[in-house]
């Protein structure tokens, strides 16, 4: 908005409040000892607050983050997991469209469950692959089967 705007949209609102007989701008005279007994509080409270230094909302002893959620520095496996998030949403977008559809949900209903859980998959499998530490973040998967499987000795 330019200056000028400004200017026409001031010059309209006294106008306005002409007509209307609401020629204050502010709290209205009934309000107006309150609404000053308001500002003097608030405007002691900032003072004090102004003469300490401000506290960080942060804790300050905050605990540290988990190694499996730091990313890893090879930017290839952040790519391949990037590109692992970016299919399933593909899944789950398909999913919300076939879902959309009650004569789709009523004959493949066991379809469209497997269809969120391979979603759901590659998602754990992203963070997997996007780990520095990817043993940990195995072990911070939710999905028993997937967490078995990932984890099983033996030969693959």
């Amino acid at each position: 908005m330019g200056l000028a705007a400004a200017i026409r949209g001031i010059a309209v609102r006294r106008k306005i409040a002409e007509v209307s007989g609401q020629n204050h701008f502010g709290a209205p005279a009934h309000l107006r000892r309150a609404q000053a007994v308001c500002d003097r509080v608030q405007a002691e409270f900032r003072a004090a607050q102004g003469a300490e230094p401000k506290r960080s909302i942060r804790r300050d002893n905050a605990p540290p983050i988990d190694p499996a959620l730091v990313p890893t520095d090879d930017p290839l496996r952040v790519r391949l997991a990037e590109e692992l998030d970016y299919a399933r949403r593909m899944l789950d977008a398909m999913g919300d469209e076939l879902s959309a559809d009650m004569g789709v949900v009523m004959r493949h209903a066991v379809s469209l469950q497997s269809i969120d859980i391979v979603g759901q998959m590659l998602g754990h499998i992203a963070n997997v692959t996007r780990s520095s530490l990817p043993e940990r973040a195995v072990e911070r998967i939710g999905m028993c089967e997937l967490k078995a499987r990932l984890t099983r000795r033996g030969t693959v």
